[in-house]
């Protein structure tokens, strides 16, 4: 049954790769022929092959799947498999993201007239639309029979999770896409309104926008009208939420500490900070966009992930979105190092050299970018670090590893800073003519600096590490083994002791004149990681 599954669904999907192909391809050469166009006649071999593509991928494709149909509508075991749900599925997606390219094309290609002052191309718009046609038939039609499978025999376990992986995927790739879309397409806009000039490259963002659009928006959509309450708590939903917030996260901060960069930058007199040229609203255009869209994307899908969690949080969801917050924490942590540093860098280097009496290097640029990384670094590390979360969160995996990393970067910190010291006043103590006033001895400074910021993170952390040590609840003492003779007794033997895991703690509630849906309310505040399992006693009443 397995090998049968497996032979119909690996044809079915060789044949409609190819029959894919040859009707694109077929189309597109059919097209320069309407058209009359000058090249036609060199394609006449290319006409053959696509043609043969097409005849013979065809009828491999329909017997093949035509069976499949058969075997799957007398079996509901069939109908349900997971082959033919990974076929179904991969069929969707596949086809799904082909249409999201071509549809690109499309809308980019019938705008060019209107935004960029381009003649409208008949042939080149006909063949995209006619590739377009063939993805989308293709995928409506696999997307309706696995429709009506799920409506048949349900969907569970293996089956959904494929149809998650199919449809986060696309959630996902559309969402992106439009975001750089519009992104780009603020971009030349604002660009063309600083600079006062008319660019005209607006409709290949667009198209991009618009096709990111339709992809997420229909996705989005079906989920919302058949699966959300399924999917909520899901794993993948979890993925596809953190992995579109740490995009848009890191877009935005990007752009936002280039615009804070260059605002400083020209504050402190440079005149022409990170080659952005002197009109600033023009050098802003890129970060600027980046801002707004993927600042705006951040705020709308963490308010999704909000809303998610709202529940009860399924292991998995909460231990992906554990790890999403420490990787942000560490990242940002090393980037708020990273511009203290530089910032203590130069001014140790500014008070040292008239001591030592040396020049000191121009200080107005590196100060930019370090108080860039410190206030953005630092204000992203706020967002996400908590000192004492939940006690799950507090011993979860991804925290340890974020500690153990900021201790290790602290002490490798002070380490090469160390060594650095130590190496400037030995340069010197081993040289021939050693003198105050040479620029190496600048490092002495320089290094000290590191230290300074690598130890002060390092005593944080350790403190942090003792703290979650010191929360963890203690070890239950281990008791004496007894050996335990059993000997027969009247009467029923006691219920078996359910074990406890470790870390955890069991409560018993009585309530009474409640309803189930009271219980339910009353609970809903407990901690992501706490459970609880409600039973009824009944108790016997005596009536005389």
């Amino acid at each position: 049954m397995i090998l049968r599954r497996l032979y119909l669904y690996l044809v079915s999907t060789a044949s409609l790769v190819v029959l894919a192909a040859g009707l694109v391809q077929l189309g597109g050469t059919v097209l320069l022929f309407v058209f009359n166009d000058a090249s036609a006649n060199y394609d006449r071999g290319q006409l053959a092959i696509f043609s043969a593509m097409t005849v013979v991928a065809l009828p491999v494709w329909a017997i093949h799947f035509g069976f499949a149909q058969r075997f799957a509508l007398r079996d509901p075991y069939e109908r349900a498999s997971s082959l033919r749900r990974l076929y179904l599925y991969a069929a969707c997606l596949g086809s799904a993201l082909a249409a999201t390219v071509t549809i690109g094309f499309l809308v980019g290609q019938a705008l060019e007239p209107m935004l960029d002052g381009l003649s409208f191309n008949a042939l080149g718009e006909s063949q995209v639309g006619w590739a377009t046609l063939v993805f989308v038939a293709i995928w409506a039609g696999h997307f309706y029979v696995a429709w009506r499978d799920r409506a048949a025999v349900g969907e569970e376990g293996r089956s959904a999770t494929l149809r998650r992986w199919y449809m986060y995927v696309a959630l996902l790739a559309g969402l992106l896409a439009m975001l750089a879309g519009t992104a780009a397409l603020l971009q030349v806009g604002w660009n063309d309104l600083a600079l006062g000039t008319n660019a005209r490259m607006l409709s290949g963002p667009a198209g991009l926008a618009v096709a990111g659009l339709v992809l997420w928006g229909v996705h989005a959509r079906v989920i919302a009208l058949w699966h959300v309450t399924d999917d909520r708590h899901s794993t993948l939903r979890a993925l596809e939420g953190f992995i579109a917030v740490a995009v848009s996260i890191a877009v935005a901060l990007t752009g936002a500490s280039q615009i804070l960069y260059f605002l400083l930058a020209r504050a402190l007199g440079v005149d022409n900070p990170g080659g952005a040229g002197t009109n600033f609203m023009a050098a802003a255009s890129g970060p600027g966009s980046q801002l707004l869209v993927y600042g705006v994307a951040w705020f709308l899908v963490s308010r999704r992930l909000i809303r998610d969690a709202a529940g009860q949080e399924a292991d998995r969801q909460a231990a992906i979105r554990r790890l999403y917050t420490n990787l942000a924490a560490l990242i940002s942590l090393g980037a708020w190092a990273l511009g203290a540093g530089m910032l203590l860098w130069n001014l140790a280097e500014q008070i040292q050299a008239p001591i030592i009496g040396v020049r000191a290097s121009d200080w107005k640029d590196p100060v930019s970018v370090s108080v860039t990384l410190l206030v953005v670094g630092g204000a992203v590390w706020v967002a996400h670090w908590r000192q004492s979360p939940w006690a799950m969160d507090r011993e979860s995996l991804s925290r340890k590893l974020y500690v153990w990393a900021a201790l290790l970067g602290s002490v490798l910190g002070v380490l090469a800073g160390g060594v650095g010291i130590v190496n400037a006043v030995l340069q010197q103590l081993f040289s021939a003519n050693p003198r105050l006033n040479d620029t190496s001895n600048l490092d002495v400074g320089h290094y000290l600096a590191v230290i300074l910021v690598a130890a002060g993170v390092g005593i944080y952390h350790w403190r942090v590490l003792r703290a979650d040590a010191a929360a963890r609840p203690p070890k239950p003492a281990e008791t004496p083994r007894v050996a335990v003779v059993a000997t027969p007794a009247a009467g029923p033997s006691p219920a078996p002791v359910e074990e406890l895991e470790p870390h955890s703690r069991r409560y018993t509630l009585v309530v009474t004149d409640a309803t189930d849906d009271d219980i339910h309310q009353a609970l809903s505040n407990l901690p992501p990681a706490a459970s609880y399992k409600l039973s009824h006693t009944e108790q016997a009443v005596d009536g005389h």
